[in-house]
């Protein structure tokens, strides 16, 4: 029994993965073609990382020139609409200039007592009885 497991330990020790101490803890070591392969393995996850990154540093920068596209459109409607109301605030002002003119015309144009054609019949029909 002790011969198989100083076999063992001896086998273990020879194998190509070797577990050493250091500073008390367990460290495990890899052959140089485990290593490169480990290495392998981790550079094609940082470039599938680094094309998503890519891919969404495309997306920021198709969505800002949207959004700076959408920003200016909406700069010049709201230039458009600052000249809308300053037109119709002159047109309010000129259609309330416009209403009292009218109320001074009707005014003017009202007949007055002396041009009744009813008061005119009535004085004639007296006169006429006289």
């Amino acid at each position: 029994m002790k011969k198989l497991l100083l076999i063992s330990f001896l086998l273990l020790s020879i194998t190509d993965a070797q577990v050493i101490k250091k500073d008390g803890k367990e460290v495990e070591t890899f052959t140089y073609d485990e290593a490169l392969e480990m290495l392998k393995a981790r550079d094609a996850q940082w470039e599938s990382k680094l094309a998503k990154t890519d891919s969404l540093i495309e997306m920021y920068k198709y969505g800002e020139e949207m959004y700076d596209d959408t920003i200016f459109e909406l700069e010049e409607q709201a230039n458009i609409d600052s000249l809308l109301l300053i037109a119709k605030d002159k047109q309010i002002t000129l259609l309330k200039a416009r209403d009292e003119a009218n109320e001074k015309m009707v005014k003017l144009i009202k007949p007055k007592w002396y041009e009744n054609t009813y008061i005119w019949l009535v004085v004639g029909f007296i006169l006429g009885k006289v």
